[in-house]
């Protein structure tokens, strides 16, 4: 009996000693065959960006008045190649949908969209990146992946977005849904709507490469969409915009500016409204003035008793103003704060718009006036105003006197004067909204001209783009280097003008 004992044990053991040291460091709470809608809500996360932040003030809508909250020196270092991350999990969900056949189609659409999102937001920011040999460490050995040009980037995330749209239509027009999106609520046809815009988004953004890069066909895959609507269905109303909707319900989901007590100090000496941004407002009488900001003490305390509803009670701060000049102003009342009553009259602020239909109105009227395509460029600046001021609830007939009291605000002509009119407009309709988009329109346009001052820390220079992150040197630095001689002759600076925009 004691034998057989012993038997069954050293069996026992043999069988523990054979077993896979793999098997045994698995974590058996872990999630190993997550549903795509748990990745996809992931991803959704990722790609938020947020009002009130650092972009806001590289987008000359804000300026800080204190150092120790933060600057607009445009000293800027590394930016970031995190997207990576996040397209691990675009593999990852193209993976798991694979698995469930029909039910994973629409989330195999959306992984074509996520690609092109997280590769061109990392090349907009940095230059040329690895994309062809990128990812495939674990499944081909490469970790050390060579750099793609900024021309094949986009050439690629294009294709994307085109076979996108190819492989939503069917899915949009049997209803189909996706679970995990606190976007659309799984809406395949919201989903085709942003595929088709934000490709638009990308082939503006190459206006300088319209003509020597025709391998990409800009303006041919431009007309494609515009004049192909059935095919190419675009954000149009604001009921279809890309926002984040904040609530009340949770902490994590309030508001940026609400504050963790509750309590709203209707009063702000440390950050203003930017003057690049209000003076466009100001100068052009525009109503979204009243709703986005207050009048400075100044304009109060004048004796003025119409001072509430003067354009020159509004003032903003200048971004190359030094901070100590900004906070003099701030506190003898000369700069505007901003409308707290409306910005924070509850939790859930006001919703943040990623990408709008005001963004695509204006998109397409400067493809008009380009001559890209045919059409009426008037009557989509005068929609894309509409629809900016439309989401600050300014009145149609407020709109209506907007254009009619003062004709300099009707558009101008396909011209040069049409042409900036748009894309200050523009840069109006982005106000603490999608990201760096203002930053990158002036970049690549340099409307509106952007305050340069003795608070530049730059060479009296706007930065043109962030350099690559430490860990690119550490992981791959060969191919960095040989991709940084082709691009900037060897150079890595804020200062060095990328394919994109030469």
């Amino acid at each position: 009996m004691k034998s057989t004992i012993i038997l069954l044990a050293c069996v026992l053991m043999n069988i523990i000693a054979c077993k896979n040291i793999d098997e045994l460091q698995k974590d058996p709470n872990a999630i190993t065959n997550p549903h795509p809608q748990l990745i996809l809500t992931g991803l959704l996360l990722d790609m938020r960006s947020s009002p009130w932040g650092g972009d806001q003030q590289n987008n000359q809508y804000m300026v800080i008045n204190e150092a120790y909250y933060g600057n607009q020196s445009y000293a800027w270092g590394a930016g970031s190649t995190a997207g990576y991350n996040q397209l691990r999990n675009v593999v990852r969900l193209e993976a798991e949908a694979e698995k469930k056949g029909e039910e994973g189609k629409p989330y195999l659409a959306l992984a074509k969209f996520f690609k092109a999102y997280f590769f061109t937001e990392m090349t907009v920011m940095l230059g040329e990146l690895p994309l062809g040999e990128a990812l495939k460490g674990p499944t081909e050995g490469i970790f050390q992946p060579k750099f793609d040009t900024q021309e094949a980037i986009y050439k690629q995330c294009l294709l994307w977005l085109e076979e996108a749209n190819a492989d939503i239509t069917p899915l949009a027009e049997k209803k189909a849904t996706v679970g995990g999106d606190f976007y659309f609520k799984g809406n395949m046809k919201n989903w085709q709507l942003l595929i088709n815009s934000y490709r638009l988004r990308l082939l503006i953004s190459l206006s300088k490469r319209a003509i020597d890069a025709p391998n990409l066909k800009v303006r041919e895959q431009f007309a494609e969409i515009v004049n192909n609507p059935a095919k190419y269905p675009l954000i149009l109303e604001n009921t279809d915009n890309f926002k984040l909707v904040y609530n009340s319900a949770s902490r994590d989901n309030n508001y940026p500016l609400w504050p963790a007590d509750g309590v709203v100090v209707k009063r702000d000496l440390r950050n203003h409204i930017g003057d690049t941004y209000l003076s466009i407002l100001s100068a052009t009488k525009d109503p979204r003035i009243f709703v986005v900001a207050t009048p400075t003490d100044s304009a109060k305390n004048s004796g003025d008793p119409g001072y509430a509803a003067r354009f020159t009670s509004f003032r903003g701060g200048k971004t190359g103003e030094l901070q100590t000049t900004l906070k003099d102003q701030a506190v003898n009342g000369k700069l505007s704060n901003i409308n707290f009553d409306y910005w924070v009259s509850s939790p859930s602020g006001v919703p943040y718009i990623m990408f709008g239909a005001a963004e695509t109105s204006f998109t397409i009227a400067e493809a008009i006036n380009r001559g890209w395509v045919a059409g009426d460029a008037a009557a989509y600046y005068k929609k894309g105003i509409t629809l900016s001021m439309k989401t600050y609830s300014i009145s149609d007939n407020d709109i209506a006197q907007y254009f009619l009291a003062d004709p300099t605000n009707n558009y101008a002509g396909d011209n040069v004067n049409g042409l900036n009119q748009i894309l200050k407009q523009k840069y109006v309709a982005f106000f603490q909204n999608s990201g760096r988009e203002a930053y990158y329109n002036y970049r690549r346009t340099g409307v509106p001209a952007f305050h340069i001052g003795p608070a530049n820390e730059n060479n009296n220079q706007i930065p043109v783009r962030w350099a690559y992150p430490t860990s690119e040197y550490t992981t791959n630095e060969v191919n960095l280097k040989a991709s940084l001689q082709q691009q900037y002759n060897g150079s890595d600076t804020r200062n060095d003008v990328m394919w994109l925009v030469k």
